[in-house]
């Protein structure tokens, strides 16, 4: 059972959702009509020790770094949907070996990212566990009516394009101090010229054939034009490793060129494939089938961070 399956065998298995949920579970974000033309944008995402930071060892991650990925991912999730992030509520079960000291920094990193967002934390709760630590973050944010990116609009000819850099995330420390893409998101969302939207966090080839599935769609992709994190950074870890947080887009056919013209940021903006009908797969420029490599979570060969 792989992640994915799971979760489709779950999201058929649930009732259908209450009027006024116009984005049910399956997208970076759910969203409720709240009337005067704007939606209401919800995501949950949550930090392990051991497996998003290193917590213990020789070399743990300073915990205002870990508080910080905690709030990062989320508004990562606000930025792949065109939204503008508002409130967080944070849970968090910590273990026996975080202190008074600990806390506070944890605290203190995801309050200093929210600072600079705009982000209110306006509830959560607090725990003690046994052993292991695991944070979760509610997000909430807004977006007009009808306006949110989804993973499901990708039309055939429509071209392919990807915020940022790809690869070695954990060995550069990215993972850690990433710049969530809120602006460039909500720029994209207001620009007219983007079909479809998501975040990449468990791989590029991954998330990418999500999008296909959620649209219907193949993509035809020029692995050797996806922009690298740095010289030695190898193909495969570019296509798979994740932990990038970059936004990949669909972009309707002959407007990329011009939206990159208008483009307004220093993020690079890269144009990398092409949907085409098909079968819900990412191909090379030849046809070859790529799979779908990257971070599954029901995978137990899949440890932490190195």
């Amino acid at each position: 059972m792989t992640e994915d399956a799971f979760l489709a065998r779950l999201f058929a298995g649930l009732p259908p959702p209450p009027p006024g949920v116009v984005i049910a579970p399956g997208d970076d974000c759910a969203a409720i009509d709240l009337g005067g033309g704007r939606w209401l944008l919800l995501a949950v995402d949550q930090v392990v020790g051991d497996r998003h930071y290193r917590q213990h060892g020789p070399e743990p991650t300073p915990p205002e770094l870990a508080g910080r990925k905690l709030l990062a991912r989320n508004l990562s999730d606000i930025a792949a949907m065109g939204g503008v992030p508002t409130c967080c509520l944070v849970a968090g079960a910590f273990g026996p070996d975080c202190d008074d000291d600990w806390l506070r920094r944890f605290y203190q990193g995801i309050q200093d990212l929210a600072a600079e967002h705009g982000v209110a934390m306006i509830g959560g709760d607090l725990a003690v566990t046994p052993r292991d630590t695991v944070a979760s973050l509610t997000i909430l944010g807004e977006v007009g009516a009808g306006q949110a990116l989804g993973r499901a609009g990708a039309r055939p000819g429509d071209e392919f394009w990807v915020t940022g850099s790809f690869g070695d995330s954990f060995e550069t420390g990215h993972h850690l101090t990433f710049q969530p893409r809120c602006a460039e998101g909500l720029w994209l969302g207001r620009s007219g010229r983007v079909h479809a939207m998501m975040d990449v966090s468990d791989g590029l080839l991954l998330d990418a054939t999500r999008l296909c599935r959620s649209s219907g769609l193949a993509l035809r992709l020029d692995a050797m034009a996806v922009p690298r994190r740095r010289p030695e950074t190898t193909l495969a870890a570019a296509l798979s490793a994740g932990e990038d947080y970059e936004l990949i887009l669909a972009v309707p056919a002959g407007e990329g060129e011009a939206l990159r013209a208008a483009w307004p940021f220093a993020t690079a903006l890269t144009r990398v494939g092409t949907f085409q009908a098909g079968s819900p797969e990412v191909m090379d420029l030849s046809g070859r089938p790529l799979g779908a490599g990257g971070y599954d979570h029901f995978d137990v060969r899949h440890g932490g961070p190195p």
